[in-house]
């Protein structure tokens, strides 16, 4: 039974590397990529509901969420590659390259998505269906591999700091 309530670290776990585009230690990529996440997750079922109901508010349902869906795409991928770039131990990891190259395809399905329902949102009936499948699957995949970037390496992550010693007088004033 464990005496304390903190974490068990494996030794041969990787330190992590603080994100370089923070507020307060907290990293802003994570932050915002939740929303990009939401709304393109949510696309899909929008688009079904719309199909099988004929009911025009689940169309613009699906413009919108497409387009908040797009935008902050754009924020997170400002945000991660200002992280990426910045960090030198992240570039020499083949995940966030692929984290990378997935994420400028899945803005590039958004923004097909966007096009596509650009000049009326019920008008794109099942070729919405069609973008929106491939864009939930790649909303996986991107995901995976962000993870595997903030779980797996440590990388742009809030920064773990071992020993009390450690912290910074900011961190015990906000402790006391």
């Amino acid at each position: 039974m464990r005496r304390t309530l903190k974490q068990p670290v494996p030794p041969e776990r990787s330190p992590t590397v603080e994100s370089r585009v923070a507020i307060h230690r907290h990293p802003l990529h994570p932050i915002v990529v939740v929303y990009p996440i939401a709304c393109l997750t949510l696309l899909l079922p929008a688009d079904i509901a719309h199909l099988w109901t004929a009911d025009a508010f689940w169309a613009d349902v699906a413009w919108w969420l497409n387009l908040v869906g797009l935008a902050g795409g754009l924020l997170a991928a400002a945000l991660g590659v200002c992280d990426m770039f910045l960090i030198r131990v992240a570039r020499r990891h083949v995940s966030a390259w692929n984290h990378f190259i997935a994420g400028v395809m899945l803005l590039a399905l958004a923004a097909a998505g966007v096009w596509l329902r650009w000049p009326g949102p019920t008008a794109a009936g099942w070729w919405a269906l069609l973008q929106s499948a491939p864009t939930a699957g790649m909303v996986v995949v991107v995901g995976w591999l962000g993870g595997t970037l903030s779980f797996g390496h440590g990388i742009g992550v809030y920064g773990h700091r071992e020993r009390e010693d450690d912290a910074s007088p900011e961190d015990r004033e906000l402790e006391e």
